[in-house]
């Protein structure tokens, strides 16, 4: 293992295992440990580096030179940052920002606003489009810098009320608003003609005439409420569904108990809620419970009108040489991943770096990997395509030009767990001496021999036809030849 972190050359050892092989029975393979070992896989191994390695596959060496390695490098100021990469304009989202050192000062910049932390609240402009959060780390006068991109688009979680005049049920939604963390656009119905907006709707009031022309302008779902002002009804209760019916969109029900006890199922209609024949503000204040089941509700026709999205995650920043994961789903509002095809292309400038191949993992997740030696600016795009629809998503990888080894700590747990198989372990040249000096006699046992047939040894056919001459001539005495 000749990565950039070892400081003491293998070659004293490499001699050391070559003049061994003149005196005992072993054949030494050398080869890089950390290029691919095609043929060799199969055979016992012997280590010699510094150990700063990640965990191989496969059994553990037989033997290891565990020799010096130099002073680690100090990581880069920030780790990464996070924070949702697409919020809806004019809403409020937080961030976090891990940094590998404490003590150190960070400030963030967003649409012109800054901040000083490791944790704070951004506010989206107004304006849909795609921002980039600055992030700048400081201590003892070295500088880190990270920029992400977000994604403000124009609804995202946002709700629009129709009314036809000021009603407790717009009170209802306003409040649970702020306990939901979702935003709301008001309209009335005459205003709802020319400003509609394409938003998951509660329509308060209106006729079935009215609703039917509500419902064929929307693709979004719509919850209808009654504009009437009933006294109290009875005790909603909401009645949950299996899961494994769920999960294929069968009806949820909302229960009223009546005051004469008699039940009213209320059935989710298609993508739609029906919530007429209850005066939902009355009822709460009489059964506290009905509260609950409203809260309930309103979850479903966010969740329901939330679109399926393309879900990346992985690293914007590596070492050179270092392994980069990425993992990618399409998920869909029941949070379920969908079955995908997935590409990823990898590019600097014009040219094309790399294509890696998707695997495939558990719950129709892929991840795609590739490490680079060239440190720089790449630009990612990943292409999925579920259920016929295209999704794309694009960002920078920035290659840092430092080795991933210069930044590996020793794996302790690795070596140690590794120190209970071997059969010798040395640190220097004079301890790597002393182990095969003691391992001589134990390789002869080693040695796996193959032993040699009678039939194909010179003494076995010369006794077998000294036999039969012996016999001839015996027989012929007898006169039976």
């Amino acid at each position: 293992d000749t990565y950039a972190s070892l400081k003491a050359s293998v070659t004293d050892a490499l001699n050391a295992l070559l003049d061994f092989e003149d005196t005992a029975p072993v054949k030494w393979v050398i080869s890089d440990f950390n290029a691919p070992q095609g043929g060799n896989d199969e055979l016992p191994w012997v280590y010699i580096g510094d150990g700063h390695i990640e965990t191989p596959k496969g059994p553990g060496p037989i033997g290891s030179v565990l020799l010096e390695a130099n002073a680690l490098q100090r990581p880069p100021l920030i780790n990464n940052i996070v924070v949702p990469e697409r919020v809806e304009a004019g809403s409020r989202f937080n961030f976090s920002i891990r940094i590998s050192t404490e003590g150190t000062n960070v400030r963030s910049t967003f649409n012109g606003a800054s901040s000083n932390g490791e944790e704070g609240t951004i506010t989206a402009p107004d304006r849909p489009g795609t921002y980039v959060l600055f992030v700048q780390a400081e201590r003892n006068g070295v500088k880190d810098v990270v920029e992400q991109p977000i994604e403000v688009v124009p609804y995202f979680n946002t709700i629009q009320i129709i009314t036809p005049y000021p009603h407790p049920h717009v009170g209802m939604v306003t409040r649970l608003s702020k306990e939901l963390g979702f935003s709301y656009h008001l309209l009335t119905w005459d205003e709802a003609k020319t400003q509609l907006k394409p938003l998951p709707t509660v329509a308060i009031g209106g006729g079935e005439a009215v609703f039917e022309q509500l419902d064929a302008r929307l693709e979004k779902p719509i919850l209808w409420l009654d504009s009437s002002n009933d006294p109290p009804q009875g005790v909603a209760v909401r009645l949950k569904t299996p899961e494994r019916i769920g999960a294929l969109g069968a009806p949820e029900y909302y229960t009223i108990r009546k005051r004469d006890k008699k039940l009213v199922n209320l059935l989710r209609e298609g993508v739609n809620w029906n919530g007429r024949g209850i005066n939902w503000y009355q009822n709460s204040l009489a059964y506290p419970e009905t509260r609950a089941v409203f809260a309930g509700i309103i979850k479903g026709l966010l969740r329901d009108a939330r679109p399926d999205e393309l879900r990346v995650t992985g690293p914007i920043r590596v070492y050179q040489n270092q392994k980069a994961e990425w993992v990618v789903s399409i998920v869909n509002n029941l949070s379920q991943a969908l079955p995908a095809d997935v590409s990823m292309k990898i590019t600097r400038g014009e040219e094309t770096f790399d294509v890696p191949q998707p695997l495939s993992i558990a719950g129709n997740g892929y991840t795609l990997s590739t490490s680079i030696a060239t440190a720089g600016e790449y630009t990612l795009e990943i292409n999925a395509k579920a259920l016929g629809q295209q999704y794309d998503w694009r960002n920078t990888l920035t290659v840092l030009p430092s080795s991933i080894e210069l930044h590996r700590p020793y794996n302790k747990a690795l070596w140690d767990r590794y120190s209970k198989e071997e059969v010798w372990r040395a640190n220097d040249l004079s301890s790597l001496r002393s182990a095969l000096a003691e391992w001589e006699l134990e390789g002869q046992s080693m040695v796996r021999t193959k032993k040699t047939p009678q039939h194909t040894v010179w003494w076995y056919w010369g006794a077998f036809l000294l036999c039969a001459f012996v016999e001839w001539v015996l027989r012929r005495r007898k006169g039976l030849s």
